[in-house]
């Protein structure tokens, strides 16, 4: 008589799923994390996209007239769309700037949006 020695199939089973939970746990905590780098690196772009906006603006020396303007800017290699605010406040002379950015392919919701006040001297 020979003595085998083995794992019933229970205990095969019982492997197997823990093993299945660890694995779809990895992988969902993977993609996750991948999602929010790509969520970072969007908002990254789209800050400096809207802090160049504002820079610009600035370098003019010349206070913008209240009112909407519309445009575009390729920057690290996609297009961005620039949505850009003036509106008068309370200070004569004193404007308040904002700068909303997004990705070209979905302009309705802006990723970041920048603003500032700037008058004349």
């Amino acid at each position: 008589m020979s003595n085998q020695r083995g794992f019933t199939l229970l205990e095969v089973m019982v492997a197997v799923t823990i093993f299945a939970a660890v694995a779809v746990t990895i992988t969902d905590t993977s993609s996750m994390r991948v999602n929010n780098l790509l969520s970072i690196h969007t908002s990254t772009l789209a800050s400096f996209v809207a802090e160049n906006r504002l820079a610009e603006i600035r370098l003019t020396g010349i206070v913008p007239a209240a009112g909407d303007s519309k445009g575009t800017v390729r920057m690290a290699d996609q297009e961005w769309y620039l949505y850009t605010h003036v509106e008068d406040t309370q200070f004569p002379g004193m404007r308040r700037i904002e700068v909303s950015v997004a990705p070209e392919q979905n302009k309705e919701n802006p990723v970041v949006t920048l603003a500032t006040v700037m008058g004349s001297r």
